[in-house]
């Protein structure tokens, strides 16, 4: 039968990471990398902008800015006190359309490009024929046909110090005409790797062995050394759109494919959004409401007492008062868990504003 994909086209295939569309989902061995010629279109759609305010807290005195104050831990109120400056923060987000797997060998027009198709993996872990139990690949035919030698998975194997491909085929490669889209040649969803396979157990060609050219999975444990040939990479090939050309074209809708339990899987829409643009920030007056958060970072304060308590009534409640352009939360002592280093946030819309007040109570 004849076939597009030989020994030269090793090359192409095992290097093809540049043709990369799907990652692979592995459960277990063998882990590797697919690659899918022709890859899935990728069209970017239109841009979206959207700019939001952002904040930034100043710790203003008499809560020194650099962490160094240090209170004692008795009664009385700590007065926490922010300026709040507000800037901006621009994201540009771009979706991505993603076209479905296309898996097609057309001869009917004069482009080379669609002759073939192909979904390989390429193992990155240690791998050898026998370590292959499962061939799995989900198909429907919309147009033509099993024939020529393909629908077909190629399994490369290093034999002897050279490079040999093993074939394994739906459809009845030694009859008449290969057909896979009826009957127990389908082998969609089958797992071609394994005897009680429905598919003709004689589905397997070794390249250079001869006679017989097509045989069954034992045999082929035989040829490849016990199975102890190693994987170079394992692929399902569509390419006989050649057979009877113009009228041979093959086009396939594919399901799941997988080699043991890693399977395929296709690229998705998806979104991408730029890196954010900060616009420069400036103290404001016009202040949202505030809540205080508070936490205790560690229960060991560094350095001795060097602020005094604030006799000032305590604020209560969960927000920040406003004055003269400043958050302002005089903080009961006692609502504190004991000696330790603190931080306190201004939390505005549910996230604590950047620059923390931060002290010791001993």
């Amino acid at each position: 039968m004849k076939r597009l994909f030989g020994a030269t086209v090793v090359v192409v295939l095992t290097g093809a990471i540049a043709l990369l569309t799907g990652a692979a989902a592995s459960t277990g061995p063998p882990a590797g990398t697919w690659t899918l010629y022709p890859p899935q279109t990728d069209t970017a759609g239109t841009p979206t902008t959207n700019t939001t305010s952002v904040y930034q807290t100043a710790v203003r005195p008499p809560i020194n800015a650099d962490g160094s104050s240090n209170w004692p831990a008795k009664r009385g109120v700590i007065p926490v006190q922010f300026d709040l400056l507000a800037g901006t923060k621009t994201e540009t987000t771009t979706p991505h359309t993603v076209g479905p797997v296309v898996f097609q060998s057309i001869f009917s027009n004069s482009t080379a490009a669609d002759d073939y198709s192909y979904l390989v993996l390429d193992p990155t872990d240690p791998l050898t024929f026998a370590d292959i139990t499962s061939l799995v690949a989900n198909y429907t035919f919309t147009q033509g046909d099993c024939y020529g030698g393909s629908l077909r998975w190629t399994i490369s194997v290093e034999h002897d110090g050279v490079d040999r491909n093993v074939y394994v085929y739906y459809g009845i490669p030694n009859a008449p005409n290969q057909e896979c889209t009826s009957g127990a040649a389908n082998g969609s969803g089958e797992n071609l790797m394994a005897d009680s396979t429905a598919v003709t157990p004689d589905r397997f060609e070794f390249e250079g062995a001869g006679a017989p050219v097509y045989t069954t999975h034992s045999a082929m444990l035989g040829f490849t050394n016990n199975g102890t040939d190693t994987v170079n990479w394992v692929g399902l090939m569509l390419d006989s759109g050649w057979k009877d050309a113009p009228n041979g074209d093959q086009k396939v809708t594919l399901g799941d494919v997988s080699v043991n339990s890693n399977t395929f899987e296709s690229l998705k829409n998806y979104t991408v959004t730029s890196a954010p643009v900060y616009g420069p920030m400036a103290k404001i007056c016009n202040l949202p409401p505030a809540e205080i958060r508070w936490a205790k970072d560690d229960g060991t304060p560094s350095g001795g007492v060097n602020e005094d308590l604030s006799v000032q009534p305590k604020d209560t409640g969960q927000f920040y008062r406003q004055v003269d352009c400043k958050y302002i939360y005089n903080l009961d002592v006692s609502r504190l868990a004991g000696a330790g280093t603190y931080e306190v946030w201004a939390n505005i819309n549910g996230a604590n504003v950047t620059n923390s007040a931060m002290f010791d109570l001993r």
